[in-house]
């Protein structure tokens, strides 16, 4: 937050010359933004200027009636649909860019950690890949960053189909696994526009509206919008976690959070997903049930066989 947005915009004014004004204009261009990046970018300006103040380079602190901006409202997380999970591996199959699609999908990594993904991070005799390090995006330029916990600094297991599709391609140990031609970190433009090719293959894109005065209207990012961005597929990736009965401390670990706590809220969440669709199918085995018959597709509907008439010569063969 610090090097991205404060100093661009302050970095160079003497603090004696910044406004309470200034601050909230510059705060208010937060509005949108999560809860917990506009509490950052506030906590950060209250603790320069306080710290200021307390050491009496500043006569007062402008940050004390900073108003905190309306945030977005939170989105929802959701796994795949079955559909959309098909569309996702027949793409990661077929196209120029599958493997960065399928490090998402098999792994759950964040976005910068995939993309800062080096091939040193790979062990391929323990099939595990090491997080260590995130891309940020400054402007339209990319850099090595700090993880966003320490959490994230984990090892994550490396699927079968994964690894079958690493080997063939695998790089020098220094060189990113997703990289420009000149071999530094996709910027974040390049990003865009691969994952925006990634979601029109798989059909997960939506129209955007174009008229005449529209910026470079055939540029794909401006008639096309992604359905699913990076996190669905960690959302995706917990859930299959969840599915296949990983221990939720265990889960912890692998995707990096830093308490149990949000872990446990996916597993719980996904838990009471379970619940609602368990009580509509048995709600069928009521229905069926009070009409004499076994529910559609259990195992008594399966086995069941049409009476015998046993008087028949035939019938003690069966």
């Amino acid at each position: 937050m610090l090097t991205k947005h404060i100093l661009p915009a302050f970095g160079l004014r003497h603090l004696r010359a910044i406004r309470a004004t200034e601050l909230q204009t510059f705060v208010n261009t937060f509005a949108g933004f999560s809860k917990s990046q506009i509490t950052i970018v506030i906590g950060i300006l209250k603790g320069i200027m306080k710290g200021a103040y307390a050491d009496g380079i500043i006569e007062r602190d402008p940050s004390v009636s900073l108003i905190r901006p309306k945030a977005k409202k939170k989105e929802s997380r959701r796994a795949l649909t079955p559909k959309e999970n098909e569309n996702v591996l027949v793409t990661i199959d077929r196209h120029p860019d599958g493997l960065l699609l399928a490090v998402l999908y098999y792994c759950g990594l964040r976005r910068g950690e995939a993309l800062g993904l080096r091939w040193e991070d790979f062990d391929f005799e323990n099939d595990t890949i090491h997080i260590q390090r995130d891309i940020d995006f400054i402007g339209s330029v990319s850099h090595d960053g700090a993880l966003k916990t320490e959490a994230a600094n984990r090892y994550v297991p490396i699927p079968e189909e994964l690894r079958a599709m690493l080997l063939p391609v695998r790089g020098l140990p220094g060189t990113y696994v997703f990289h420009n031609a000149d071999g530094k970190p996709l910027s974040q433009s390049s990003f865009k526009r691969k994952w925006l090719s990634l979601m029109e293959d798989c059909y997960c894109v939506q129209d955007r509206e174009v008229d005449e005065n529209t910026d470079r209207p055939t540029d794909i990012r401006k008639r096309l919008k992604p359905t699913l961005t990076p996190h669905y597929f960690r959302h995706n990736y917990i859930t299959m976690l969840y599915e296949g009965g990983i221990d939720p401390l265990v889960a912890m670990k692998i995707v990096g959070h830093t308490d149990y706590q949000t872990t446990a809220n996916i597993y719980t969440h996904l838990s009471e997903e379970t619940m609602r669709r368990a009580s509509v199918d048995l709600g069928d085995v009521f229905k069926a049930k009070a009409k004499g018959k076994p529910p559609k597709g259990s195992k008594q509907a399966r086995s069941r066989k049409p009476p015998v008439d046993t008087s028949l010569p035939w019938a003690n063969k069966f």
